[in-house]
């Protein structure tokens, strides 16, 4: 069902376009303005949902689908684009636990043990992405600034990893896994 949440969410997708057109004809400052409008549609579907009464295990697969489309097609272009052993293995990192976890979510929920409430973001999934989304702006703004921002972005994206692999255990632990 289209509705304005999946949107929403699915705006996430479409603005990658934007964002990396932008970025590589060195138009820094509209290239991060459009990430930071489509990190926002991450917490604005959600509350559009609540608030128009249209949550459904739809939408929250939907708005799943397009957080790990739009963070993994950012993170494998960041690291092409930096050639950074850091960001690579923060990216293989993020990345493998999201396809755990998606494949976990989709296991559980074919034995009917999964409900809407297993999809949503525990406290340090809402960190890992503060931590991401944080970093990959400061990145996309680097070459603005000193060295000193290139490596604060690269050290929020490895704790972003970090936290992202600490979240897979709780959810693993939460599930019985």
């Amino acid at each position: 069902m289209i509705n304005l949440p999946n949107i929403i969410s699915l705006s996430r997708i479409f603005l990658l376009v934007p964002i990396v057109f932008l970025f590589e004809n060195k138009f820094y400052e509209l290239s991060l303005i459009i990430f930071v409008i489509a990190a926002f549609t991450d917490f604005l579907d959600g509350y559009v949902a609540r608030f128009k009464g249209q949550e459904s295990e739809t939408g929250a697969l939907i708005d799943l689908l397009s957080d790990k489309i739009f963070v993994s097609v950012i993170l494998i272009w960041l690291s092409f684009l930096y050639s950074n052993y850091i960001i690579l293995v923060s990216t293989i990192l993020i990345i493998s636990r999201e396809i755990i976890i998606s494949y976990v979510r989709l296991h559980l929920n074919s034995l009917g043990n999964l409900n809407i409430k297993d999809l949503s973001a525990d406290y340090l999934g809402k960190i890992k992405t503060t931590l991401q989304m944080s970093g990959i702006a400061f990145l996309i703004v680097s070459e603005l600034f000193n060295q000193v921002i290139f490596y604060l972005s690269v050290t929020l994206i490895l704790l972003s990893a970090i936290i992202s692999w600490i979240s897979l255990i709780n959810y693993f632990k939460k599930w019985n896994l």
